[in-house]
């Protein structure tokens, strides 16, 4: 779909190698500047992602009037202050599977709980490939590797991160077709229900600001972005994006490491 600039009133945006360049904590200040512009042209910013709330950097509650984030790739609604207003939990069935799976495979597992990340297996593989050991990011992660009960106290996982080789992982896809198994630069998988998007995560925030997808303008770069890039009037994938999610948009931005959302922002809104 394609829109006019004049009906956009909503922009969701992608975090990791979309608005963040890796090894980043911060946006630049240009997309800063230009963020806080658009807005005050009436257009709302909203960041949808597959992060897990308490992984989103402090930053961006400084930097952004953030009301509402859409977070586990659309499994999870809430407000700036971490309190979920919606969410949708995998089924016990489903949880033990992916354990089994990467148990046996030796793939890094961590589970996107409603409070925290979880391992369930391998942790030390998962928070290696998840967090480069970053001290601050590592300690954010629970290891539940030998008891495996997080779920008992806090509901089933609302998704799930894999860590390990892209051979191993692909044959999971035909093993579990009920979910979605979205590509990361971070030499893994976003796993989430297949019927829970980034776009179905949003559709509470449109019908609150009596809108719909032709008066959003969605960037992102991974699989995990499709759908949202798919549904909104103006889709745009980042020049880093693999080919797929490039065929489902109605723009390429230059790359996020050259701050391509700033660069369309400014051509669209601010020139």
């Amino acid at each position: 779909m394609t829109a006019k600039k004049e009906d956009i009133k909503l922009i969701l945006c992608d975090i990791d190698n979309t608005i963040l360049p890796p090894h980043h904590t911060e946006i630049s200040q240009r997309l800063k500047d230009d963020f806080q512009k658009v807005m005050q042209k009436g257009i709302q910013v909203i960041i949808d992602t597959g992060r897990h709330y308490t992984f989103i950097p402090p930053s961006f509650f400084r930097d952004l009037p953030m009301e509402y984030i859409v977070t586990i790739n659309g499994a999870c609604l809430c407000d700036r202050e971490g309190n979920i207003l919606q969410k949708r939990e995998m089924s016990e069935e489903q949880m033990n599977r992916i354990t089994e799976l990467c148990q046996k495979n030796g793939i890094g597992l961590g589970f996107k709980f409603s409070d925290r990340i979880v391992t369930y297996a391998n942790y030390d593989v998962f928070v290696e490939g998840y967090t480069q050991n970053i001290p601050e990011l590592r300690n954010k992660i629970l290891n539940d590797d030998e008891k495996r009960s997080h779920h008992l106290a806090a509901g089933y996982p609302l998704g799930t991160f894999l860590i390990g080789n892209e051979n191993i992982i692909e044959p999971f896809v035909n093993a579990m077709p009920e979910l979605t198994f979205a590509w990361s630069a971070r030499r893994g998988y976003d796993v989430f229900l297949k019927d829970i998007t980034k776009a179905s995560g949003a559709e509470p925030l449109l019908k609150k600001l009596g809108i719909g997808w032709q008066n959003v303008m969605a960037f992102g770069d991974a699989g995990n972005d499709t759908p949202m890039i798919a549904a909104a009037g103006i889709g745009v994938a980042m020049e880093n994006s693999k080919d797929d999610v490039r065929e489902a948009a109605d723009m390429i931005a230059p790359p996020c490491e050259e701050d391509g959302v700033a660069q369309v922002l400014e051509k669209m809104f601010l020139e």
